[in-house]
């Protein structure tokens, strides 16, 4: 055992610490991607998208009360509290395998200034609550190893149910909890009155989400997925709407390829540190141990590759292995200053506080190497990002959303800030600012299609009744809105608006817009994410395009090229930036987006129909058909791609291709009245007049 001073006091001492370093870079609002609908659902008792975070909802309500800062604040302190806790946990957790103060601090600093866990401090997420409950899971088993206590294991039967009821991901956990109980006592955990009580304590804490359907009926301001039926409810706490769309769904090269990013994070968080993990983890007495600490880490790889394709950098899976990896680091730090204690503090006293202090020294190079990366005291981002938005639209105006980056801080400053009430909002996903539908002779609507055709079909609507007092789109490519004959997109500020093909734009009013907006962190470095990257990077795109359209070539290629850099692994703004300046007749610099647009785009196909349009404005109409043809290859049910083929040909003057390739297109969509008008008009041949 190792000495210290005043022992102690030192947790108390290391949470202190944590605490002000964490104060002092914690973001003083809402922070760009989820921390929005977060904020928002637990502000009004509300539901955020699967699995529904029914526990980190009311526990954030609690937070919401506390008289301090804005709402947005206060939430983000709800993370700073539950990762104090799980510091404080993993240290107690080392010191109780090791009885080593000092391997304790070195483990505990280590997980709270690693970037990953760091990161998910400063705004308001569910990851702190859930490593909370995972660091509190293995605390309570080493207990019942320790003391083979049944009401351990009930307590930890209780806390698993309350840990689903804010992430899944728990679940992964279960074969290595599994495995650990019968290893260790298979007598007494197979005896079917302790599977009856752990299961009811299980069960009992999962009763909770009975808040769903509640706050559904109640009329909650945000209630993803309506989860007041048993269909609904299923379908939102399982996450099988959206889990559905991304599991086992990728070829063996693209696991592999996510393996790698799984296993570079792990290596880029801790380096050489993990070559104390490994030597803890072989020095670890009980087999059972070894295997329990592996399994974790096996089945949490397994969920981050292959149960999502969810960017790595946008949500830190990874994080159970983090605290797993500083536990067996605190360990075979333990072990190490053992072993020079018995060599040097006879021999040579002062290479032994030497080592001693080393270990004291690698946390607080986490800190200072990473402390202005993760500095988030003036982001101001997600609030600038939607103030800016809301000063672009005219009073009474509509403003459609659409994208995490810009639903989620909308619904923030809309439902608790209130801004701007006088302005419509409409969410193209359609979950929290509702569309109205379309109502036919006798009131009803009904419609045979998917939903993206339904939406189109919504808005244009909407912007042909309403277009007078304006409208406006909130989204990351404009390029994608279809607008109705005779009407276009333009853009105005860091929005798009719609305006009718005959009416004049007021310039100088679309000019000066950018005169009143708020832009201190978005011309700042707040890059550490990719969410802050991709509203930045949007900023840069619109003030480039701006910039453009006035004529100012350089300024404007300037921030294009910053965008471009801001957002180096987002495909939408490479996509985005190479259809901007292939208009702009800039084919150099559009070739350079779409080239990295292949590298990091999902999406081949789209990429692919962006060359078309490259080659098309280059008046390269044999390279834009191959490459249209490339894309349906890719996606040979797109009706779209077909009818970009058939467009192209035409204008080619290969009239009977063309036909061709539009009847293929209506044989995937029907309901394609444009198309059979282009038919009709070309079809001289067959005489067709369908």
């Amino acid at each position: 055992m190792d000495k210290f001073p005043s022992k102690r006091h030192v947790p108390l001492i290391l949470v202190i610490i944590t605490l002000i370093v964490y104060l002092s870079t914690i973001c003083p609002t809402v922070y760009p991607g989820d921390s929005g609908e977060l904020t928002v659902a637990a502000y009004s008792l509300g539901i955020p998208h699967p699995s529904g975070y029914p526990l980190y909802a009311l526990v954030g309500k609690l937070f919401c009360l506390i008289p301090i800062g804005n709402i947005g604040f206060r939430m983000n302190l709800m993370s700073v509290f539950f990762s104090l806790a799980t510091v404080w946990i993993v240290y107690s957790i080392i010191f109780k395998i090791t009885s080593s103060t000092i391997s304790s601090i070195f483990g505990a600093f280590t997980l709270a200034f690693t970037p990953l866990f760091w990161s998910q401090t400063v705004s308001a997420e569910v990851y702190p609550l859930h490593t909370f409950f995972v660091a509190l899971l293995i605390g309570i088993l080493i207990s019942w190893d320790e003391k083979r206590d049944i009401r351990y294991l009930a307590l930890f039967a209780f806390i698993t149910g309350l840990s689903f009821l804010n992430h899944l991901q728990t679940v992964m956990m279960a074969p290595s909890v599994l495995f650990f109980l019968i290893a260790a006592d298979r007598k007494d955990f197979l005896n079917l009155k302790t599977i009856t009580v752990l299961s009811i304590l299980f069960i009992f804490a999962l009763t909770v989400y009975i808040y769903l359907p509640i706050r559904t009926n109640a009329g909650a301001a945000i209630h993803w997925g309506d989860p007041n039926n048993l269909r609904n409810f299923f379908d939102v706490v399982s996450g099988s709407h959206h889990r559905s769309e991304y599991v086992f769904d990728q070829t063996i090269v693209e696991y592999m390829v996510r393996a790698k990013e799984a296993f570079m994070v792990i290596v880029n968080q801790f380096w050489i540190i993990l070559l104390f993990g490994v030597w803890g983890f072989f020095k670890l007495l009980l087999m059972r141990w070894r295997i329990f600490y592996l399994g974790i880490i096996v089945f949490d790889f397994f969920y981050t590759v292959f149960l999502n394709t969810v960017n790595i950098e946008i949500t830190p899976f990874n994080l159970p292995t983090l605290i797993v990896i500083v536990i067996l680091a605190g360990a075979g730090v333990a072990d190490l200053l053992k072993r020079c204690r018995k060599i040097y503090l006879k021999s040579n006293l002062r290479l032994y506080m030497l080592s001693n202090i080393a270990c004291c020294v690698v946390p607080v190079i986490f800190l200072v190497s990473s402390y202005n990366i993760y500095d988030q005291s003036r982001n101001y981002n997600g609030y600038e990002h939607t103030f800016n938005a809301f000063r672009t639209v005219n009073q009474g105006g509509i403003l459609f959303i659409d994208g995490d980056n810009n639903v989620f801080p909308v619904t923030y400053a809309r439902i608790i800030e209130r801004m701007r009430e006088d302005v419509t909002l409409y969410d193209r996903w359609n979950l929290f600012f509702i569309m109205p539908y379309l109502t036919g002779s006798k009131g009803e609507f009904v419609y045979d299609g998917d939903w993206g055709e339904l939406i189109n079909i919504l808005q244009k609507e909407i912007i042909k009744k309403n277009v007078d007092q304006g409208v406006y789109f909130m989204v990351f490519n404009p390029y994608e809105i279809s607008a109705p004959e005779n009407y276009r997109l333009i853009p105005y500020g860091v929005l798009s608006l719609v305006v009718n093909d005959q009416i004049e734009i007021d310039q100088k009013k679309r000019a000066q817009i950018w005169n009143y907006y708020n832009a201190e962190s978005l011309e700042d470095n707040f890059f550490c994410d990719y969410m802050n990257r991709e509203i930045t990077a949007n900023y840069h795109l619109n003030k480039g395009h701006h910039l453009l359209m006035l004529g100012g070539i350089e300024p404007g290629l300037k921030r294009l090229k910053l965008a471009s850099e801001i957002g180096y692994n987002n495909a939408p703004i490479h996509s985005y930036l190479s259809l901007l300046l292939s208009d702009f007749g800039f084919f150099d610099e559009a070739k350079v987006e779409l080239e990295k647009s292949l590298i990091y785009s999902q999406n081949i196909a789209v990429v692919y129909s962006n060359w078309a349009y490259y080659y098309y404005k280059l008046s390269d109409l044999d390279n834009a058909v191959d490459s249209i043809k490339k894309a349906i290859e890719i996606e040979p049910d797109n009706a779209i791609y077909y009818n970009n083929l058939g467009s192209l040909l035409l204008e080619a003057g290969q009239k009977d291709e063309a036909i061709k390739v539009f009847r293929k297109s209506l044989s995937i969509k029907d309901n394609q009245e444009g198309i059979k008008k282009i038919i009709q008009e070309n079809d001289v041949k067959n005489g067709d007049t369908e």
